[in-house]
């Protein structure tokens, strides 16, 4: 609600992005459930734009991640959006819906991306493309390693770790209790790489993420 009323005098959105920052963050430290250590903000510069990837287990790392406190734009499934408050919201804080299986969408969706990094705003991404089932780290896919490359902005990895049992993907009950841990890794330079080695930044990002995971 608050949302609607704001928008028509945010067009910079910097008071959406308070307000989603402070649900998030209201519903991870005012629940007594819910114990997350979040460490490495700082790697976030506030003035600098990233392409941000974090492996993706849970819907509770979505709230979690409003955590860090930075406005960013989240590339995230189109289905998303339709989910009732949740869905409106992203449409309303303007973020970027991606329909899996169709090229011309996907090629729009990280047109789009690409302008919000060039304008200096930084990019979400679950590059595994899903939620895991297991609760260990899946294969990514190349569009956040091709995106970096091609605007020049480095990519900060992002390991969120014991949220799987919340809300998370072919599970028939939800675990009220959560105890686990958001860390931010260093950025990584891409300037060194050119397109067609997005292959080997994907799995140098993938190798820090799967070390952090596994501490």
């Amino acid at each position: 609600m608050l949302l609607a009323v704001f928008k028509p005098f945010d067009r910079k959105e910097r008071i959406s992005y308070r307000i989603a920052n402070f649900w998030g963050q209201s519903i991870v430290r005012l629940n007594p459930f819910w114990q997350i250590k979040i460490s490495g903000q700082h790697h976030i510069k506030k003035n600098k734009a990233y392409v941000l990837v974090a492996n993706h287990t849970s819907l509770a790392d979505i709230v979690c991640l409003y955590c860090l406190g930075r406005h960013f734009k989240w590339l995230a499934k189109a289905s998303l959006f339709k989910i009732p408050f949740f869905g409106w919201s992203m449409s309303l804080l303007n973020y970027i819906p991606l329909k899996r299986g169709e090229h011309g969408s996907i090629r729009d969706s990280f047109q789009e991306a690409q302008e919000c990094l060039e304008k200096g705003v930084s990019v979400l991404i679950f590059p595994e493309g899903t939620r895991s089932r297991s609760g260990k780290l899946g294969e990514f896919k190349n569009g956040a390693f091709k995106l970096a490359i091609r605007t020049k902005k480095p990519i900060i990895p992002i390991a969120i770790c014991g949220t799987g049992k919340v809300m998370s993907k072919g599970r028939a009950t939800i675990e009220t209790t959560v105890k686990g841990s958001l860390t931010v890794l260093p950025e990584i330079e891409v300037s060194g790489y050119r397109e067609d080695q997005h292959e080997e930044l994907k799995t140098k990002v993938w190798n820090l993420m799967r070390e952090e995971l596994e501490r």
